[in-house]
């Protein structure tokens, strides 16, 4: 994905971390997912009507993963959109969501509730046309007396990535947009669209040092992938050994 500003293409902060290798994580997840599907269809093991539903199944076992990720990353869309609709509109959709979003939502809710929260802004598309990456960040707050920069996940988990992700996105919001309101906060709000529990994390924690790791990471996708970017100056810039 990439973002456009007065002309110019700059890769996202996701798609840059996309290039980091998580593959053994990845391995296993699917792996599960696999025998998920197969373990929710043991009726077609036990009573086959003949060897092609087995093939069937090891076929749709085998692809599993995909229909698991589509359906997740479709929830946490609609997580996302009725947590905007929210801040924006004031507008509470709890009970008019499918299950799986309606438990993340309400965890959203929950969270709230327990905290003084007064948000400021929600999904600020941000640019650094300094260093040449881009984003969306979920949403700025303050919450109980201290301003944070929020993303707002539906994962199992809270992982390491999502350090460099914030790091990236408060970097580029401090050096761009922030004016007189500095950020020095950041924070990933976990909903849980199972359990319906949320989970808090302040990841403000050596933020510094994430974002320096970003930007090497950031340089490498440039060097390494030398992206067809729309008037990216950066691209040229790298290999030319000038950034």
């Amino acid at each position: 994905m990439a973002y456009e500003k007065n002309g110019i293409e700059y890769p996202s902060v996701t798609t840059i971390l996309g290039i980091l290798d998580k593959s053994a994580a990845l391995k296993q997840w699917a792996a599960n997912c696999a025998c998920e599907h197969i373990r929710n269809n043991l009726e077609v093991i036990k009573n086959p009507q003949g060897a092609h539903d087995i093939d069937q199944l090891l076929k749709e076992a085998a692809t599993a993963f995909n229909r698991t990720s589509e359906k997740a990353l479709d929830i946490g869309s609609q997580v996302h959109n009725a947590i905007e609709r929210y801040i924006k509109e004031k507008r509470d959709l709890s009970g008019e969501l499918p299950e799986g979003v309606q438990n993340g939502f309400l965890a959203f809710l929950e969270w709230e509730s327990k905290n003084h929260v007064v948000w400021e802004k929600s999904e600020i598309e941000i640019v650094s046309t300094k260093y040449g990456y881009a984003g969306t960040a979920d949403a700025i707050a303050v919450i109980n007396g201290h301003r944070y920069l929020i993303d707002f996940k539906t994962s199992k988990a809270i992982y390491d990535e999502y350090r460099m992700q914030l790091a990236a996105y408060l970097l580029g919001w401090n050096d761009e947009y922030a004016g007189d309101v500095k950020i020095d906060n950041a924070a990933v709000l976990r909903l849980d669209k199972e359990t319906g529990e949320p989970e808090f994390r302040d990841l403000s924690k050596d933020i510094g040092d994430r974002s320096r790791a970003f930007l090497k990471l950031l340089d490498y996708y440039y060097f390494e992938k030398k992206r067809k970017l729309k008037n990216n100056p950066f691209v040229k810039a790298v290999w030319e050994g000038v950034a």
